[in-house]
């Protein structure tokens, strides 16, 4: 079966997404939360049940399909994951709720994270942010909004489309002395994405075009190849990347692929 079938099963299964995404508004308030490792990152050890019941949900039907042929990396471990073979070259990454913790806090900038690569290339992005109605997808080259941006606020005292942001809580090793004289040239400085906004995520400011650009060392697997994504499929973008997705390794924040990547408007 051609990789491009497999996308297409993919994107043919983007209601079911959306579907998924309300599921997790309907549960809110409903469901139990607990920490499920002990990284010091409240943002990341915490998982509710609603993160399982949102996974097994679209895991459940994805594996009814030649799908279930692709080796998968899911941020939680529900029942269906063992479906998944690993037989057809392709990887399948799920993040069922991301911002799990501005999901229990009562904000407005969680989303349903589903991605596909092939060891080699990013080939599919898709970000619901359903409190929003907005939704970010990526299909090989190809990157389109679905719904309307939202307006988002960054702090005041900082020129966004100058700033480069990174997770405060991975803050990446020195860059190369290149990508530096780079960015110095243009004017843009590296920030902890808490010195930028208040409300919202880097993914969503970057997506929204409200940021200059995003690093990221040893990006996540389902979380973080994001913005990397993106600058590679919407065009404008200086693009700095080491990461290697044939390299799934384990780190204290989940799956990871070992590398760095910076990218930037250029």
């Amino acid at each position: 079966m051609a990789e491009d079938q497999y996308l297409d099963i993919l994107v043919s299964f983007e209601p079911i997404f959306k579907q998924a995404a309300e599921l997790a508004c309907d549960l809110r308030n409903k469901v139990s939360s607990y920490n499920k490792s002990e990284t010091g990152v409240g943002a990341l050890d915490i998982v509710t049940e609603a993160d399982l019941q949102v996974q097994e949900f679209i895991l459940s039907k994805l594996a009814d399909t030649s799908l279930a042929e692709c080796e998968l990396i899911a941020e939680e471990a529900t029942p269906s994951v063992s479906r998944f073979k690993g037989t057809n070259g392709l990887v399948l990454t799920i993040d069922p709720i991301d911002g799990t913790a501005i999901y229990v806090d009562g904000g407005n900038y969680f989303s349903l994270i589903i991605g596909m690569h092939n060891k080699k290339d990013l080939l599919y992005t898709y970000y619901r942010y359903p409190l929003l109605g907005w939704t970010k997808r990526i299909v090989k080259d190809c990157a389109e909004d679905i719904g309307d941006v939202p307006e988002m606020k960054t702090k005041p005292g900082i020129d966004p489309m100058r700033v480069i942001a990174y997770l405060s809580h991975v803050k990446p090793d020195a860059l190369p002395p290149e990508i530096e004289q780079k960015l110095a040239a243009g004017g843009f400085s590296v920030h902890g994405y808490k010195d930028i906004f208040d409300e919202g995520t880097m993914t969503a400011l970057l997506y929204g075009g409200k940021i200059a650009g995003m690093c990221m060392q040893n990006p996540v697997a389902y979380d973080c190849l994001g913005c990397l994504h993106y600058a590679q499929a919407a065009g404008g973008f200086e693009i700095y990347s080491t990461v290697n997705l044939s390299e799934p390794t384990k780190g204290p924040f989940g799956i990871y692929y070992p590398g760095l990547y910076v990218v930037w408007k250029k």
